[in-house]
């Protein structure tokens, strides 16, 4: 027989949702949770739909003054250029890539899209990464510009982001990267050249918040991409990263609006794009400017679902998807490895496991679908970082993990299909 639910974690998660608004946390009391089911026998919701078939939402991107789509195409999953025309026929007008992407191959689509249309590169915010190491001279940082600049086919990029800060290499820990003075003498270079517009820091790590902060502090970021969703939020301290990029007039873009690949538990299929849908909607009615996501990229119905969660403008979202998204980030919750900043899972593992990196990995080719970058993620990874013998038998990762998330067997997952 399962084991029973944790009370703690229970009050935690509804506590991290409550941040949706100052009513959310009043929708559904513990005690309620404890005595109901949370199978789902059909749509929660219908889905919804936009009158025209367009987004017409435009939100203003900080002190750019850029004004974005409030939903844009995350380019990490691309196959081909189709998604890109039919997405900006449609009213969509941002999208973020980065060099690592299927090792250049998302930015070669992208300008494979500007050659087949003359006037899409004038009708894109077009955003990408470079890897800016913590000693990487400013001369490797503006050739990894220009080899990015020929693979678009474009003279500029809109916003050129530092990528993955805290999470590029084991010597990352994203402060040493902000604070290398070559980024800053190749910011100014680029910028003089014409080829970048603005500037800005990524960031999806349990510690993003305060790396995060610690960019928009030097005073050139213009804007922020960081991972928000309903699961990870209070708990990275990521409302206090919203207010002080509002304080700065820093632009903030959100990503991995859908926790674990937007993979749904087992009875909530049905309402998948209900709340995927739900998902958006939740991070747009904070203060931010755009929510960019891989499969408006790749699929037509996603795109479309899209489109219709933000035919209205949205301060707050309605109580029916705090419910379903209360009941998905309950049922959820242990599944999704948060990379808890302080990793008590890698604390707790007698050999030091690098336990969320490895459930990344997984995660990847499980929800992603991407078993070659999951692969190669883990083998990334120190050898006796992936893997040990004890982790046959042994579960403290799992005893360490406060949303109860069964590690062990992902670590053990890894080392059949990863290798």
């Amino acid at each position: 027989m399962a084991d029973a639910p944790n009370p703690t974690r229970r009050r935690l998660l509804l506590y991290g949702l409550a941040g949706t608004s100052t009513a959310a946390a009043g929708i559904i009391g513990f005690e309620r949770w404890r005595h109901r089911g949370i199978a789902v026998k059909g749509p929660d919701r219908a889905a919804f739909l936009s009158p025209t078939g367009i987004v017409t939402q435009r939100r203003r991107l900080g002190r750019t003054g850029l004004e974005v789509s409030v939903v844009g195409i995350g380019a990490g999953g691309l196959e081909g250029p189709g998604p890109i025309h039919r997405a900006v026929d449609k009213g969509i007008n941002y999208i973020d890539t980065s060099a690592c992407y299927g090792d250049g191959s998302s930015e070669n689509i992208i300008g494979r899209a500007f050659k087949e249309s003359a006037d899409l590169r004038d009708k894109l915010v077009l955003a990408t990464k470079w890897d800016a190491g913590a000693r990487m001279p400013k001369e490797r940082i503006l050739g990894s510009l220009d080899e990015s600049l020929k693979r678009l086919g474009t003279d500029h990029v809109d916003i050129m982001q530092i990528h993955n800060l805290g999470d590029h290499n084991p010597a990352d820990n994203g402060f040493n990267r902000l604070d290398n003075p070559e980024l800053y003498a190749a910011m100014d270079a680029a910028k003089a050249a014409g080829k970048v517009r603005f500037f800005g820091a990524s960031g999806h790590t349990g510690n993003r918040t305060n790396i995060l902060e610690h960019a928009i502090d030097k005073g050139v970021f213009d804007i922020i991409l960081v991972k928000m969703n309903v699961l990870d939020n209070e708990g990275a301290h990521v409302p206090r990263l919203l207010q002080h990029a509002k304080e700065k007039d820093v632009g903030v873009v959100t990503m991995k609006s859908q926790p674990e690949g937007g993979w749904m538990p087992a009875g909530l299929e049905s309402s998948k794009w209900n709340i995927y849908q739900a998902n958006l909607r939740w991070c747009l009615s904070q203060d931010i400017a755009c929510v960019v996501h891989s499969s408006i990229g790749t699929e037509e119905k996603a795109q479309d679902e899209a489109i219709g969660a933000v035919h209205d403008e949205l301060t707050e979202i309605a109580p029916q998807e705090r419910e379903l998204l209360e009941r998905y980030a309950m049922q959820l919750s242990p599944h999704y490895c948060r990379g808890c900043h302080d990793a008590p899972c890698v604390s707790a593992c007698p050999e030091g496991i690098a336990v969320p990196k490895v459930l990344r990995a997984v995660m990847y080719d499980r929800h992603y679908e991407w078993p070659e970058h999951a692969r190669k993620t883990y083998a990334e990874l120190e050898e006796a970082s992936q893997w040990s013998e004890r982790c046959l038998t042994c579960a403290r990762c799992d005893e360490a993990c406060p949303h109860g998330v069964d590690a062990s067997a992902r670590v053990r997952e890894a080392r059949r299909n990863l290798v």
